[in-house]
């Protein structure tokens, strides 16, 4: 067995770097950067100048490198089935610091578990399909669980399977691995809100009626499912006829793109009372957290380079939050903060970090203030008709990891923009005294035909009617 290796061990090797997305492109730049000779990228799926599909197309190689994620046993053996050399892969487990793990071929006890698995899966696709299932893997994203919440009430025929659930998100999510096959086996209507490689997933999305409802509006580049091969989805749900148009459609392929809006927007627009509070925290803590104080809410998107910590002077930002009646809640991506509960931040007593995979948006709905970078959630804000300010400090080296941005950057921010601490103090100032960007926000609403209705009336009406064709 090999033993563990460091970014030093790969300076002056020729390798190749896997999969083709963020990650994957930021892996190989920071290895470049470490003195390493990066002969391109390797996605089975992919097609680029720089992208390698098969072994056939490969240059004399020392290694090929996976990068961090959930999925680097599927790409290894994916890789494998194109040639690739098993001894030459390598999984990289950490980026901060480097740290890399020698590929591990399953027993033969493995691969003949996958196959009797296979040939069990090809016996249940003779099961009459009927249901309208909604799919997740580990965690319930949003747009999922409110719809799914919403369409529970009206409809019994109609579930929410979680694949690997780390927890409870919702309390009729179903996730004991045999109840999970046997439903997706039985759905006709499949509704998800993520993209996944799970080999089960992927053969039922070619059987079933797949609704996608993907989680926002872009600024940033999204890889989504175009080469797919496989696959067409019935449909592609968003907030925007514009979108729906120009962009996703480059993106994603379906049938119909539908502009019924996004289940979790329905938060933004309803009472408390109305709003699906499952996996979210409390309308009560939310009431004791403000008692009388504006709410700000900081949203940052995930960075693939593993940059993950803001230039926020935490003492700076408790005195500014004193001084302006203020507290300062932040909600960082799913795939960080991964605690079940509101902390608040050390010495802070104005400041609090938000569950990452709980759902904020009956919090958001109630928010004086939201500041973020370059998430869609900017864009979902819009309904509020509150400030948005944009925090963009990394804006040149997150562009250098995800690419060029769907679309313009005046078409994408709607109000101040920060790219230091001290910048990042003083539009905050502004925005809790005066609204300034009214028109800007009204404007972009209209120039990208933005859905300003409840998503889920619509969404589940068509769900049934889908469940009722051939």
């Amino acid at each position: 067995m090999s033993a563990p290796r460091e970014a030093k061990d790969w300076q002056g090797q020729r390798l190749y770097i896997a999969p083709d997305n963020p990650a994957g492109r930021n892996l190989a730049l920071l290895l470049q950067q470490q003195g390493a000779i990066v002969l391109g990228i390797v996605d089975n799926l992919k097609q680029g100048p720089d992208v390698c599909n098969h072994a056939s197309q490969s240059k004399a190689y020392d290694a090929v490198l996976i990068a961090p994620s959930d999925f680097q046993q599927k790409i290894a053996e994916g890789m494998l089935q194109n040639g690739f050399v098993a001894k030459k892969i390598w999984c990289c487990k950490t980026l901060n610091p480097f740290q890399f793990e020698p590929y591990k071929a399953g027993s033969v006890w493995q691969k003949l578990k996958v196959i009797i698995h296979d040939c069990f899966l090809s016996l249940q696709d003779l099961l009459p399909k009927g249901h309208v299932v909604y799919y997740a893997e580990k965690y319930v994203d949003s747009n999922v669980l409110v719809a799914f919440d919403a369409h529970q009430k009206r409809h019994q025929d109609v579930y929410l399977v979680v694949k690997d659930a780390q927890r409870c998100f919702h309390p009729a999510q179903i996730d004991k691995p045999l109840q999970v096959c046997w439903l997706l086996q039985r759905a006709k209507v499949l509704v998800l809100d993520h993209e996944s490689t799970d080999p089960l997933f992927n053969r039922i999305r070619t059987q079933a009626k797949v609704v996608q409802l993907w989680h926002g509006l872009p600024f940033k580049h999204l890889a989504g499912n175009k080469h797919f091969a496989h696959i067409l989805d019935e449909a592609f749900v968003s907030s925007s006829s514009w979108f729906n148009l120009h962009v996703f459609p480059k993106m994603f392929k379906a049938k119909h793109y539908l502009d019924f809006g996004y289940p979790r927007n329905d938060a933004l627009l309803q009472a408390p009372l109305d709003r699906c509070w499952h996996n979210s925290l409390s309308q009560e803590q939310l009431q004791q957290l403000r008692a009388g104080k504006k709410l700000i809410v900081f949203m940052p998107t995930y960075r693939d380079n593993g940059q993950n910590d803001h230039p926020i002077n935490w003492p700076e930002l408790q005195q500014f939050l004193v001084e302006h009646n203020a507290v300062f809640v932040m909600k960082t991506h799913p795939f960080l903060a991964p605690f079940d509960e509101l902390r608040q931040q050390e010495g802070c007593d104005r400041i609090f970090h938000y569950p990452g995979r709980f759902n904020v948006y009956p919090w958001l709905a109630d928010a004086d203030l939201l500041i973020t970078d370059y998430s869609s959630v900017a864009f979902d804000f819009l309904l509020c008709n509150k400030p948005v300010l944009h925090f963009m400090y990394d804006i040149e080296q997150y562009a250098k990891v995800r690419g060029q941005f769907a679309i313009a950057k005046e078409d994408f921010i709607a109000g101040r923009t920060a790219e230091t601490f001290a910048q990042l103090l003083e539009q905050m100032a502004l925005d809790l005294e005066t609204d300034r960007f009214a028109l800007k926000r009204q404007a972009l609403q209209q120039k990208f035909d933005m859905v300003s209705t409840s998503c889920c009336p619509a969404l589940i009406a068509y769900l049934e009617q889908l469940k009722l064709q051939p």
